[in-house]
C-alpha cells in the first residue's frame, strides 16, 4: 500500500500501529502508578498534555526506525536485536528529557516520563518476540502474465522472484506475445494481471484488447512501474527515452520544491556544521599528527549541470595520492594510500562532514546523487546509459544509492547506484526525503563505510 507516497508493506504499519497502542497503554499505566486509581483517563492525558505526549510517542518510534525495529526481515528472537530495542527507548527516554527541560510548559513529569519508557520497554520485547513467532500471510496472490517474451520480460520475472511485494505476490504464469487468444487465455488460467514488458507502440490492436480487459477487472501494469516499485531503482539498460520522457518530472529543480529543498539544505548543513565542529576539530588534529600534509582535501566534482565546484572533505591519504597513479576508484578502507586515522574517519564519515560547507554554499544539497569527478563523469557517460540525468539535480551528502547500495568502485557498481539515483530524483518527496535521513543515521550506525 501507499503512504504519503511512499510504497510500504503492510507488515512495518502493523509493528507501527501495534507500538503506538503500547506507547499510549504504558503511558496511561505509568500515571495510575505515579498518581493512583484516581488519575487522569487517557483521553484527558492526551489532551491536557498534547506537546508531552506527541513528543513521547514520536521520539520512540523515530529511534526505534533508526535502529531497525521496523525491518520485517530481523529476527526479533535474537538477543541482539531485543537489545537494540531497549537501547533505543533509552535514547529516546534521554531525549524527552533534555526537549522537556527546554520546553518545560509540556512537561508532565520526569516520574511518569521514566515509567512510561521503562514500561513500554518491557511490553515492546514481547510485542516483537510474538510478531518474530507469529507471521500470518498478509500478501495478496495474483495471477499474473508477462506480455512479453523478451529479455525484459525475463529481467522482470527475475526481479518479481528476488523481490516479492509483501503485500502483493505476483504468481508468474508464463509470457505471452499477444498473438494468443487472449480471451480464452485470460478465462482458462484465472488471470488477474497483465505486465506490459515491450517497448514501442501496440500493434494490431493489441491496446484496445488491453483496455478491454482492463474495464472487465484484469489489472494491466507497465514493466518499469512495477519494477520501481519493487526495487526503489530505475531499470536503466530496460528504459526507452518516451519512458524517462513522460514519467515523473525531476523534483526540486524549479518553484516551491526547490525552495523548500533549498531552505531544508541551509537549516540541515547549519545545524551539522554546529553539532560536528568539535569532531572535526578532533579529526583535524589526529590528522596532523599521523602524516603531514593539509588536513582538508579538496578536489574538483561535477555539480548540477555539469558545473564544476571544489568539494571538501577530511584528508584519509597520503598526501598527493594519486601523484603516480592519476585518477583511479579508491578501494575504500582498504586502499593501501589510506592512513591509519584515516581509515577510521572513512569508516565512520566523519570525512565526509566538511560538506556542510558545500551544501550551505549552494554547491550540494543534503540528499542527493554523490558527486563524481569530471575524468570518471565523461568515461561513464559513453558507458552508462543515461547516466548525464544525475546532473538533472544537486548532488548531494547523502541519497538514495548511499542508503540502499554499498560502497561503489566500479563502473557496474556506478551503473547501479544510477538506478537509485534515478528513482530518487523522479520519485523525491519530502517523506522520501525524510526517509533517506533517517536511513542515513541506520547505515552510519550500523553499516561501516568505506
Amino acid at each position: 500500500m501507499t503512504l504519503l507516497g511512499i510504497d510500504t508493506p503492510r507488515r512495518p504499519l502493523l509493528y507501527l500501529a501495534g507500538d503506538v497502542v503500547l506507547l499510549l497503554v504504558a503511558l496511561s499505566a505509568a500515571h495510575i502508578i505515579r498518581f493512583g486509581t484516581g488519575a487522569e483517563s487517557l483521553p484527558s492525558i492526551l489532551s491536557d498534555h498534547t506537546g508531552a505526549s506527541t513528543i513521547f510517542v514520536l521520539t520512540n518510534m523515530l529511534l526505534l526506525y533508526v535502529v531497525e525495529g521496523y525491518d520485517v526481515q530481523r529476527n526479533f528472537r535474537r538477543p541482539l536485536f531485543l537489545f537494540r530495542l531497549l537501547g533505543a527507548i533509552g535514547v529516546a527516554a534521554m531525549t524527552q528529557m533534555i526537549v522537556f527541560y527546554l520546553l518545560p510548559d509540556w512537561l508532565f513529569g520526569r516520574s511518569v516520563t521514566l515509567l512510561a519508557n521503562l514500561i513500554f520497554g518491557i511490553l515492546l520485547p514481547s510485542w516483537r518476540l510474538a510478531l518474530s513467532s507469529f507471521r500470518p500471510r498478509l500478501a495478496t496472490r495474483i495471477r499474473t502474465l508477462i506480455l512479453g517474451d523478451t529479455e525484459a520480460g525475463h529481467i522482470l520475472a527475475e526481479v518479481i522472484a528476488r523481490n516479492p511485494d509483501p503485500d502483493q505476490v505476483y504468481d508468474v504464469l508464463g509470457f505471452i506475445d499477444g498473438t494468443e487468444d487472449l480471451s480464452a487465455l485470460i478465462a482458462e488460467r484465472r488471470v488477474d494481471s497483465i505486465i506490459i514488458a515491450r517497448t514501442g507502440v501496440l500493434q494490431n490492436g493489441l491496446a484496445g484488447r488491453l483496455l478491454d480487459f482492463k474495464t472487465a477487472g484484469v489489472h494491466v501494469e507497465d514493466m518499469v512501474t512495477v519494477y520501481k516499485r519493487l526495487t526503489g531503482k530505475v531499470p536503466i539498460y530496460l528504459l526507452n527515452d518516451a519512458a524517462l520522457l513522460f514519467g515523473p518530472q525531476f523534483s526540486g529543480v524549479r518553484g516551491i520544491g526547490a525552495a523548500a529543498q533549498r531552505a531544508a539544505d541551509i537549516v540541515f548543513s547549519l545545524t551539522g556544521l554546529l553539532l560536528s565542529a568539535p569532531l572535526m576539530a578532533a579529526a583535524a588534529v589526529a590528522i596532523k599528527l599521523e602524516s603531514s600534509g593539509p588536513v582538508f582535501f579538496t578536489q574538483e566534482r561535477v555539480g548540477r549541470s555539469e558545473k564544476r565546484f571544489t568539494i571538501i572533505k577530511l584528508r584519509t591519504m597520503t598526501h598527493n595520492a594519486e601523484s603516480e597513479t592519476g585518477p583511479v576508484w579508491s578501494k575504500g578502507a582498504n586502499d593501501i594510500r589510506v592512513t591509519r586515522t584515516g581509515r577510521f574517519l572513512r569508516r565512520s564519515r566523519i570525512d565526509e562532514l566538511p560538506q556542510f560547507f558545500n551544501v550551505l554554499k549552494g554547491d550540494m544539497a543534503i540528499v542527493g546523487p554523490r558527486p563524481e569527478r569530471p575524468f570518471f563523469v565523461t568515461r561513464l557517460k559513453e558507458q552508462i546509459p543515461y547516466f548525464s540525468l544525475r546532473a538533472a539535480v544537486k548532488p548531494g551528502l547523502t541519497g538514495w544509492a548511499q542508503v540502499r547500495y554499498r560502497y561503489g568502485a566500479t563502473d557496474s557498481d556506478a551503473a547501479e547506484k544510477l538506478c537509485y539515483d534515478l528513482y530518487a530524483a523522479q520519485e523525491m518527496s519530502m517523506t522520501l526525503y525524510g526517509l533517506i535521513l533517517l536511513k542515513t543515521v541506520q547505515t552510519v550506525l550500523f553499516k561501516p563505510g568505506s
